[in-house]
């Protein structure tokens, strides 16, 4: 069994093989380490190991970021700019969906192994940011198909991008809040 270590500043855990002279994540001297025994089973930490969900969280995440930035730049008066930042905008809307449904699937994967329940509050709370995220993306790429960006539902479709950033937005904090968190066992 290989002996793991944990750095009492920050909460780093690694094997200690691997620490040098400074914690790798906090660069405090290798005095603040101190033993450390994972309680999570071997099962549960391959399954956390894999990382399903902070790798598929941050596409969409990406995409709700600039898919509002892209609209919004397409008001600028350069015609041919203009025009291809719709259509790469128009892609990106019909991807997020799909993209959003992945991270989700994961979220509760990760968030089942890891916490062993869905019903936390953190969980709860992104659980149902997630849907509002989904439904707005879900919206808005049927809206690309539908109206063809008519200047009315141009407007609609960018407050609903915008809408998919701010849950995407919140999505990260909360996830940032719970990051090294799990239940033991």
């Amino acid at each position: 069994m290989t002996d793991m270590v944990r750095c009492r500043a920050c909460g780093y855990i690694a094997k200690e093989s691997s620490i040098k002279k400074v914690c790798p994540a906090c660069g405090l001297p290798e005095t603040v380490f101190e033993p450390y025994q994972d309680k999570i089973s071997k099962n549960r930490q391959l399954i956390l190991g894999l990382n399903l969900h902070p790798i598929s969280v941050h596409f969409p995440q990406a995409l709700a970021i600039l898919i509002p930035i892209m609209l919004a730049a397409s008001w600028l008066p350069i015609e041919n700019l203009s025009f291809q930042l719709l259509i790469s905008a128009r892609l990106l809307i019909v991807i997020l969906p799909f993209s959003v449904v992945g991270a989700l699937l994961a979220g509760l994967i990760d968030g089942k192994t890891r916490f062993k329940k869905l019903t936390t509050p953190y969980l709860l709370k992104k659980i149902i940011v997630g849907s509002v995220f989904l439904i707005l993306s879900t919206v808005m790429a049927i809206l690309m198909f539908v109206e063809d960006f008519e200047p009315d539902s141009f407007y609609l479709v960018f407050a609903m991008s915008v809408g998919c950033a701010i849950c995407a937005v919140i999505l990260g904090k909360i996830g940032g809040k719970i990051v090294s968190a799990k239940v033991n066992g």
